[in-house]
């Protein structure tokens, strides 16, 4: 049942555990949220009047505000899992302590608690995804997230269920019990989840030191500012979040209003089951909208539409507590708001972000989140005031009306965002800033495709062109009006791409396909094959064979290209059909060649491997290319000893690269061989580790990590960028491999070595010497960037090139950063050794390679650090000629007995001092 479930589901079989633990992880934090939610009303409504939940709202802003600022700090001081750890322990305390407090009477439990539940809640969301992050790299987020989203709005369900059953039945400190028990849950289940973070997030982490999304609050508020469409969004979500609050009390003064008569006791359990049948029912209805609705809204009546349905419901609601102030016309305003906000009107808004950068929408997101949110609560709150206390005005009627007049005021803004949204796109879609990968999964709202259909009959080729890709992910929209006349339009790139455009129109254009078919540029003709072959698929075949049997030679071998590229057509040709392409004796007799070479690879085999054998022998290299991608795509593992001469030579290499990738992994045998085999020429095996960098398998990493050690520095260097690659692609296949450490010993060693004959050379300054200093600098520089390689498979490959990238810098407090940063990071063996390093690194390059300076305390300091990372590197043999060299060549000035007593002095000292750590580390297991 599991392996049926799992291939519905989008998980990989090696993900199925861990993603089970983490539905099980949000599902229990939003359970636990909503069992304590209904609760919150209750104790506070028994105790206090509902005009004092202000106050609650204005000390929820400032504490939730102060106890971000001390988690985020935390959190960079400290792994996420004791983090994790002691949140849930600290929840489990207080539960057990409100527990005890709601039996007595205490003043302030009740707005103490009522903090409480908004605070924990927002953090155990927060501290959730916080740990997905660490499990889940990007590409695995796409699909698996939406799941998790799944379990969150179950968990609520659940949460709301056994909080509206409960009430009144068990008393609230005894739900507190089941509360008490998810939290225990939770450690367990984040203890379990974090045995599959990544490998990349062993460290604290430190990253803000190189993240350039840190801006001081002016820089958010500025940003926004200088935009009207971000202005509008603001003024959205701060009017709507006042609007919601208003309704939230409004519910909670009314619900206290119709109690009042109950003992307290029975007036609690009433409002608990109140909220929590009503929370159950809000989740449900807004998983049904999510599900059925909102899809529809946003692609019939536009992103406009859906971001109006949140303020016309409050607008609509409120006319009907105007006609009727009971209790449940307000339950219906507040229903209104909770459901649309998390349906509906979330998909509207994230589209208005569309047109904005993701940096900028990373960044608006903050300040709404940090600022506008907490800055809305306090301003309804203050209305609430005047309203409650200050007798103004009073009673359900006014605080309808109140929501009328904002609501009213968001509807204007909606209708506003519609037209900014438009126009901002329309400017980002002029200068070409969209982002097509990301824009192509929203390309449904109406006003937005009428523009871009618009901009089809431009008469700039760019922007037509820009249009096109975008209207490709459209469906259900009839533009073949304007879509059609572009097929004869006389650039051949628009005419390309409206052809790639035919499938989003609903009606079969097969014969203006066909038409294109004789067109006179090759791109053209191939995009009209592929609409004529693949629109109807039980035609393609027929079809196919029409094109093939064609009296113009370029729509035969246009047609057979386009078949040896669609791995998807089931055809197989005739070898007779194969050899008429050999033997033509026209113009394109190189166009009819790849043909043949394509279609061949769907030949029984031996008739393939003859025919392409045969190919790869021509002199034309591109047929030689296409022969090679032939055999790749068939597999043909007998055309191996073909294609690696094609590795050594630049004309047929990036062909034969990709034969190899398209033959899998089953090559990973042959190509680890010749990989290992020191006979074979150097020339060929530099090429094998860009393929096997490809073959992304636990075998892989294997086959590189043990030629990590070669001597050929081009060859090591090719071997660490494959294990780079699939380190960026697929971190699982990284582990932590102790010869990965081993390799950044030796290559600190050779840096040291080329480090110290740098500066051994004299103080000349003729052609020879420069070339000399060059070279060495050069090599200097490979050896630091395969050092920084290196640690990018120990850590984070993003964090440690920006510590590279850093130090690199010529501002000296981001090269201080880097170092700071490296300092926390590195494990304690590694640390001694390459921190020397870089700092000798820097002084090397600033002070002497490039500068020039001979300051004396700094030559000191470059020979201390110099022969402190030969005793932590345990490369004895640098120490003595290390200091001699140093001083020969900087000190040139200073008598030679001065400076061969000194030289002496210092290389017997710490040479001493390097025989006593080694040999109390054989002897008593020092590590250094």
């Amino acid at each position: 049942m599991w392996d049926r479930l799992g291939k519905r589901l989008p998980v990989n079989p090696g993900e199925r555990y861990i993603t089970l633990l983490m539905f099980l992880y949000i599902f229990s934090v939003l359970g636990f949220y909503y069992i304590l939610k209904p609760l919150r009303s209750g104790l506070f409504l028994k105790n206090f009047p509902a005009s004092r939940l202000p106050y609650a709202y204005f000390l929820t802003a400032f504490l939730a505000g102060m106890l971000a600022a001390l988690i985020f700090k935390l959190s960079r001081r400290a792994p996420t899992i004791f983090l994790l750890t002691g949140t849930n322990i600290a929840i489990i305390a207080t539960l057990f302590y409100f527990r005890w407090a709601m039996e007595r009477d205490i003043s302030y439990l009740p707005y103490f608690y009522y903090v409480y539940v908004q605070i924990v809640s927002a953090l155990g969301i927060s501290q959730f995804w916080l740990l997905a992050g660490l499990i889940y790299d990007h590409r695995q987020s796409k699909r698996i997230y939406p799941l998790l989203g799944a379990g969150a709005i179950g968990g609520a369900m659940a949460g709301s269920l056994v909080a509206g059953f409960l009430s009144g039945r068990v008393s609230p400190p005894s739900i507190l019990l089941v509360c008490i028990g998810i939290s225990l849950s939770l450690i367990l289940l984040s203890h379990a989840a974090w045995r599959h973070r990544r490998p990349s997030v062993e460290a604290p982490p430190h990253r803000s030191k190189f993240d350039d999304s840190r801006e001081p609050f002016t820089a958010l508020f500025r940003l926004v500012c200088r935009s009207r469409h971000l202005i509008l969004i603001t003024l959205l979500v701060f009017l709507t979040l006042i609007a919601s609050q208003i309704a939230d009390w409004q519910v909670n003064a009314t619900v206290q209003d119709v109690f009042r008569d109950l003992p307290k006791e029975q007036q609690e359990a009433a409002i608990n089951t109140l909220f929590g049948w009503l929370y159950f029912f809000i989740n449900l209805i807004g998983i049904v909208l999510q599900f059925t609705v909102t899809g529809f809204v946003l692609r019939r009546l536009g992103v406009g539409a859906s971001i109006l349905f949140l303020p016309a419901g409050l607008v609509f609601t409120s006319l009907g507590v105007l006609a009727a102030p009971i209790l449940w016309t307000a339950v219906f305003s507040l229903g209104s708001s909770s459901v649309f906000r998390h349906s509906i009107n979330r998909v509207g808004m994230e589209v208005l972000y569309l047109p904005l950068s993701p940096e900028v929408r990373k960044k608006v997101k903050v300040f709404i989140d940090v600022f506008v949110d907490r800055f809305g609560r306090a301003v309804a709150g203050v209305i609430i005031l005047a309203i409650a206390n200050f007798y103004l005005i009073r009673g359900l009627r006014v605080t309808a009306t109140v929501i009328i007049l904002i609501s009213g005021l968001s509807i204007l803004l909606c209708l506003l965002l519609r037209k900014s949204y438009i126009g901002l796109f329309r400017e980002k879609l002029t200068r070409h800033e969209v982002d097509l990968s990301e824009f192509k999964q929203y390309v449904t709202d109406p006003r937005l495709i009428q523009m871009l259909v618009q901009a089809l009959d431009s008469s700039q080729k760019r922007q037509i062109l820009y249009s096109l890709r975008l209207l490709q992910a459209v469906r259900g929209f009839d533009f073949s009006f304007q879509l059609l006349p572009l097929l004869k339009h006389e650039s051949a790139a628009v005419r390309e791409e409206a052809l790639r455009t035919l499938p989003a129109l609903e009606k079969d254009c097969s014969e203006q396909a066909l038409d294109l078919v004789a067109d006179s540029s090759n791109s053209v003709r191939l995009a009209a094959i592929d609409y004529y072959c693949r629109h109807s698929p039980e035609k393609t075949k027929e079809r196919i064979e029409k094109l093939l049997e064609d009296q113009n030679p370029d729509i035969r071998i246009s047609a057979a290209l386009w078949t040896a590229g669609a791995p998807d057509t089931v055809y197989a040709p005739s070898p007779d059909l194969i050899r008429s392409f050999l033997s033509s004796t026209e113009h394109k007799i190189t166009g009819a060649k790849v043909a043949a070479a394509g279609l061949a690879s769907r030949l029984p085999g031996t008739e393939s491997v003859t025919l392409l054998r045969g190919l790869m022998q021509d002199g034309d290299s591109e047929v030689v290319c296409a022969a090679a991608l032939a055999a790749g795509s068939g597999g043909l593992k007998e055309l191996v000893d073909d294609l690696l001469p094609m590795l050594m030579q630049s004309n047929t290499r990036a062909s034969a690269r990709q034969a190899f990738v398209l033959m899998g992994p089953g090559m990973l045998p042959t190509l680890a061989e010749i990989l290992n085999d020191e006979q074979r020429a150097l020339s060929l095996r530099r090429e094998i580790p860009w393929i096997l960098g490809r073959l992304e398998t636990p075998h892989t990493f294997d086959c590189l990590t043990e030629n990590l050690d070669t001597g050929d520095l081009q060859l090591r260097y090719q071997v660490l960028k494959a294990l780079n690659r699939i380190k960026d692609r697929n971190p699982a296949l990284i582990k932590p491999d102790p010869v990965i450490a081993d390799r950044i010993f030796e290559e600190t060693k050779l840096y040291c070595r080329i480090l110290a004959l740098s500066q051994s050379l004299g103080p000349g300054t003729g052609t020879e010497m420069r070339l000399i200093r060059k070279a060495l600098y050069e090599r200097q520089e490979q050896e630091m960037e395969i050092i920084f390689r290196l640690l990018g498979l120990l850590y984070s490959q993003r964090d440690i090139h920006s510590a590279y990238t850093a130090l690199k810098s010529p501002h000296a407090d981001r090269r201080s950063s880097a170092i700071e940063f490296l300092d926390n990071i590195l494990r304690q063996d590694l640390k001694p050794v390459l921190l020397p390093l870089v700092e000798i690194a820097l002084r090397a390059t600033t002070d002497f390679g490039i500068r020039g300076v001979s300051s004396l305390v700094q030559n000191l300091t470059l020979i201390v650090g110099m022969l402190g990372a030969a005793v932590a590197a345990r490369e004895n043999r640098l120490l003595a000629f290390s200091a001699t060299a140093l001083l020969h060549g900087r000190f040139a000035r200073i008598s030679r007995v001065c400076a061969a007593a000194i030289a002496t002095t210092a290389s017997t000292l710490l040479f001493a001092a390097s025989f006593q750590f080694v040999a109390a580390e054989r002897i008593g297991g020092v590590s250094l």
